[in-house]
């Protein structure tokens, strides 16, 4: 999904970026007919950001032998200590908490942009980052990075709204007694589907949560037998689920 939102967010000419993916050269100067040629967006100098990004993905490789997706490098990058930076020690690289100018959306811009522009690359299953043959001319200075600028968004209260509703009206088609069940799923989804960086309906739908909030499997393998639970959802999220109806049925 990032690598798709990059070719989106390209400063760079977009028949370009579409004919450098499939492995074709393009013109430098652009085709001119594109919506970034035309009306080139506005841009910001990223260089130093590019760098603290790729600083980062550079020592985890070299000084722990380890790679992570975009998720914690922005959280080294912020300072936060999550129980993940904590249980990897990542609060002791010197790159932790360098990132405190940009907000967390900003840093995951920034990070897709330097998939779009080839100086990040997207290993493996899990997402994993890595470095590419670009990426040393950033870090030596020979390169400038060129950021599009994130559009300034009102407030979404309307669309945080119709969220709401529409938990409200999945709510609202349970029976009572079921409803606090429910909203301890969604809100265990809601932390699944930030820390992954996803939407929530990626994790499950409204309909799936609320078939295991009336159904209450007391198994993976129970749960594996309810709509919208495929083999790969229950393998990545199953215990989650049972842990969050286990504790949702246990005393007060």
């Amino acid at each position: 999904l990032d690598a798709m939102l990059a070719l989106c967010e390209t400063v760079r000419c977009r028949r370009g970026q579409l004919l450098a993916y499939f492995g074709q050269d393009a013109t430098e100067e652009g085709c001119g007919n594109c919506d970034t040629c035309l009306t080139p967006p506005e841009t910001w100098d990223g260089t130093v950001a590019a760098q603290k990004v790729l600083s980062t993905v550079v020592r985890l490789q070299r000084e722990r032998g380890q790679k992570f997706g975009t998720v914690q490098i922005v959280d080294i990058l912020l300072g936060k200590r999550t129980a993940k930076v904590i249980q990897f020690d990542h609060d002791q690289l010197s790159v932790f908490g360098i990132g405190d100018d940009l907000a967390e959306g900003e840093w995951r811009g920034v990070v897709r942009q330097l998939l779009a522009q080839g100086l990040l690359a997207v290993e493996g299953e899990y997402g994993t980052l890595v470095l590419t043959e670009a990426s040393g001319e950033v870090l030596r200075r020979e390169r400038e990075v060129p950021l599009r600028k994130e559009p300034k968004r009102p407030t979404t209260t309307r669309a945080a709204g119709r969220g709401d509703r529409k938990g409200r009206t999945a709510a609202a088609e349970l029976p009572a007694e079921l409803v606090p069940v429910f909203e301890a799923l969604r809100a265990w989804r809601a932390e699944q589907a930030k820390e992954q960086g996803v939407p929530a309906y990626v994790i499950f739908h409204d309909a799936t949560l609320r078939e295991i909030a009336t159904s209450r499997p007391r198994s993976v393998a129970e749960l594996g037998t309810l709509n919208g639970v495929g083999e790969k959802k229950l393998a990545t999220y199953g215990e989650g689920v049972l842990a969050v109806l286990e504790a949702r049925s246990a005393p007060a």
